[in-house]
């Protein structure tokens, strides 16, 4: 899960610290990504009415092979993939939370080995006077195949945020190669 709620300071984090609770708490009872989002939603608008939040939240198969993935008004992922490059997933990105009880949509992607999947905030590729998409070009140029340390190193090194506006999350998985069993 990676997420954002409107709003900085103390307020917004405990907002977040809240809905991150609540979203272990239903990741429990529930293995649909956009389930989970939905009953999260419910809970903003009982509890945290008049807030918003944008939430990524990824679901990795047991065999490794696929990510179901939910976006509630958050920025795609990023996927490098040894053999295709990196680029955003085409997901569908429904309504952020606290904005209305939208249909939500759980999209299962392929996870191939040595593949590194990037979330982030807006905080990471956003800029003043910027086009949002100058932004992703720079975060996707800055991804590299490696362990997700290194992937995650180096996007921070070469983004160059020494003064971020807004709050800055950055989480990378890399799927590892199966073990080879010999005899």
């Amino acid at each position: 899960m990676v997420g954002d709620v409107s709003g900085h300071g103390l307020r917004a984090a405990v907002v977040m610290g809240r809905l991150r609770s609540a979203l272990r708490a239903y990741a429990l009872e529930c293995d649909d990504p956009a389930d989970a989002l939905t009953r999260l939603d419910q809970k903003i608008q009982h509890f945290e009415a008049g807030n918003l939040a944008t939430v990524l939240y990824a679901l990795v198969s047991p065999d490794r092979d696929q990510i179901r993935i939910s976006l509630a008004g958050h920025l795609a992922p990023m996927l490098a993939d040894p053999d295709a490059g990196v680029g955003p997933l085409a997901l569908p990105v429904d309504l952020p939370l606290g904005i209305s009880r939208p249909k939500r949509r759980t999209t299962v992607v392929d996870f191939p080995p040595e593949a590194v999947l990037v979330c982030y905030t807006d905080g990471l590729i956003e800029r003043r006077n910027e086009l949002i998409d100058v932004g992703l070009d720079r975060l996707r140029a800055a991804i590299r195949p490696g362990t997700a340390e290194a992937v995650c190193a180096t996007i921070m090194n070469t983004l160059d945020i020494e003064q971020p506006v807004d709050d800055v999350a950055l989480l990378a998985l890399r799927r590892t190669p199966r073990a080879r069993i010999t005899r």
